[in-house]
């Protein structure tokens, strides 16, 4: 169905548009209810503005804004975590699967596993390195 669309004034886009905004509605929504194109609503908004008149903002646009709250005061709080220590009892009840993540390099030749560290001594590294080279030959 085409819409009547009459030519205004103005003074009568200004007045529109003053209304739209004010009501609480969406742009789209109030155009659609009153029957009025969006995309001449929008240009009738960028024709006054560059006017230089004052137009208010989109109900849309200024509901964001006051959800946004900038002036409120949030203390923060400072919280110590520690971490939480092992009972002795359970370190005794894990096994050789339990997962070991301690390690950052596993080697294993038939039933030799070696787990290095990170702080290995480099000197005993090039020590096993050289006994594993002799046990492969």
């Amino acid at each position: 169905m085409a819409r009547y669309n009459p030519r205004r004034s103005q003074q009568e886009w200004l007045q529109l548009i003053t209304e739209c905004r004010q009501s609480g509605m969406a742009d789209n929504a109030w155009c659609e209810r009153h029957n009025i194109p969006l995309s001449s609503f929008y240009n009738a908004v960028t024709r006054l503005r560059k006017k230089a008149c004052a137009i208010p903002d989109s109900a849309a646009r200024s509901d964001n804004l006051h959800t946004l709250d900038f002036t409120s005061h949030q203390d923060v709080v400072r919280i110590g975590i520690d971490p939480a220590p092992v009972p002795e009892e359970a370190g005794a009840h894990m096994t050789a699967a339990d997962p070991d993540t301690a390690h950052t390099i596993e080697l294993m030749m038939g039933d030799i596993r070696i787990k290095i560290s990170n702080s290995v001594n480099p000197g005993l590294l090039t020590m096993i390195f050289q006994m594993l080279k002799a046990q492969s030959c």
